[in-house]
């Protein structure tokens, strides 16, 4: 009986668990991100371009990434670059060769104050 107890009581508490552990993520209030541009430029480097947007003026930190895409494991920063400032928009540019490997990778932009992710699709890419 105890132990009907015991996993009556711990099916009833992974729900909930579930719930509180799922946290609304958004932008900061006012503001929108993506990443809007993402490849490679002419010498074969990863490029990646992210923009943000506020309605008013604050200090904010824009990031923007380049990640490699890896099953089954975190995906690494490649590269990254920041614009952080007090400002109503925002914008930073990301090069990298990620020492000519062949790889997919993706862009990503966000606030960092806040984990709203802004991806770029990902793409398989052989860089300089």
């Amino acid at each position: 009986m105890k132990l009907k107890l015991v996993l009556v009581s711990a099916l009833l508490a992974i729900p909930g668990a579930a719930l509180t552990g799922m946290a609304a993520y958004a932008d900061p209030s006012g503001c929108s991100a993506s990443t809007t541009d993402f490849g490679l430029d002419s010498g074969k480097k990863l490029q990646a371009t992210g923009e943000g947007l506020c309605s008013t003026s604050a200090s904010r930190n824009l990031q923007v990434e380049i990640k490699q895409d890896l099953s089954l494991q975190p995906d690494p920063v490649v590269a990254h670059g920041n614009d952080s400032r007090t400002a109503k928009s925002y914008a930073s540019t990301v090069v990298s060769c990620d020492n000519g490997n062949t790889a997919t990778y993706y862009g990503r932009t966000f606030f960092t104050t806040n984990t709203t992710y802004h991806d770029s699709t990902h793409r398989r890419y052989t860089v300089c």
